[in-house]
């Protein structure tokens, strides 16, 4: 028997559990995984593991989702999600997330349609499967890195990149709601969202708004994965070509924004794209690891892109092409910590 392979078209794993899935919600919740969906076993989550549960509890459900249930309820979410996808061995990040934010009423989160105030059941299984038999549910310092009394072994990443330049440089978190199939969560949607861009800053400065986010090129397409790459541990850069135009990572050292050496090399296409492309313009987003204080990481974050944006402008890229826009959350959900201390450098048209 051949050995089961793990999915890498995102749309197509998450249309086996909802066939209308919405393809730019799907694609906007690839672009939120981020490099957790490199390698193989970062892109899936492992309902036998407690702490990758806890993280896709603490991470997911209630930071991103901006989730307020008592924790009992979301891990019995987390199962159902679990039990749902049973008919696979890789059950896959994208599709989780998916199953999540629909049970929850949240798809809007992601661009999707408005929920309606009863959350969509999780108990349903996907169209060719059997329906699962019934069970019961399952009973601040910035940037700093695990502590040595219970350290984080990262996910060894796979691959090579694309070009790397630069010296070595820097995790992200299960099945029908049988039990509770007749629960409905009123008050989902009635909680409190964060506000998903806090605001903007335009080299430099906050008096624009962040562009709005590009609408999927061809939103009935299936999201291809991303090509595996090596992230430094460390500070360090990483140059590859996304959907045929340039993208350049830097990655820093823990609490730190000082760039990596051979920053002119690796920004070189980003320069030769902008100089051939005269409308369009060069994006920066600054990210860190997810421990310690929120608002130090956000300001740390901050700062990261403020650095590159300076760095940019001496290799002679022009201070008005930069658009310095602050993510959803700066606190990245990467496989490892070492890959979420980055700016990620892209173009966007003009």
């Amino acid at each position: 028997m051949s050995e089961e392979k793990a999915p890498t078209d995102w749309a197509a794993d998450v249309k086996r559990y909802v066939p209308d899935a919405d393809d730019g919600v799907i694609a906007k919740i690839v672009s939120y995984c981020g490099i957790a969906l490199r390698t193989r076993d970062a892109s899936m989550v492992s309902f036998t593991d407690a702490k990758e549960t806890d993280r896709v509890r603490e991470n997911y459900c209630k930071k991103k989702l901006g989730l307020e249930e008592p924790d009992d309820v979301l891990d019995a979410a987390i199962a159902a999600v679990g039990k749902r996808m049973s008919d696979t061995n890789f059950r896959n990040r994208v599709t989780v997330y998916y199953l999540l934010a629909e049970h929850f009423g949240k798809l809007s989160l992601f661009g999707g349609a408005a929920a309606a105030a009863t959350v969509v059941p999780l108990m349903a299984a996907p169209p060719e499967a059997a329906p699962p038999a019934a069970s019961a549910p399952p009973a601040p310092v910035a940037d700093v890195p695990p502590a040595p009394a219970a350290p984080v072994a990262p996910q060894a990443l796979a691959g090579a990149p694309t070009a790397g330049v630069g010296a070595a440089a820097g995790s992200a978190g299960g099945g029908g709601f049988v039990g509770y199939a007749a629960v409905v969560f009123v008050g989902a949607a009635a909680l409190m969202l964060v506000a998903a861009i806090a605001g903007s800053y335009v080299a430099g400065r906050f008096d624009k708004e962040a562009p709005p986010p590009a609408a999927p090129a061809a939103p009935a397409a299936p999201v291809a994965a991303p090509a595996p790459v090596a992230v430094p541990d460390g500070a360090g850069i990483v140059s590859e070509v996304v959907e045929g135009r340039p993208k350049v990572s830097v990655y820093f050292d823990v609490g730190k924004n000082e760039i990596a050496p051979d920053f002119a090399a690796a920004v070189a296409p980003v320069k030769a794209w902008l100089e051939a492309n005269p409308a369009d313009r060069v994006q920066l987003s600054g990210f860190t690891d997810p421990t310690g204080n929120a608002a130090a990481n956000a300001e740390l974050a901050k700062k990261r892109a403020q650095a590159v944006a300076a760095a940019l402008t001496a290799e002679g890229v022009a201070a008005d092409r930069i658009d310095l826009v602050k993510p959803d959350d700066t606190s990245d959900e990467a496989s490892d910590l070492a890959g979420a201390r980055r700016v990620e450098i892209t173009v966007t048209p003009g």
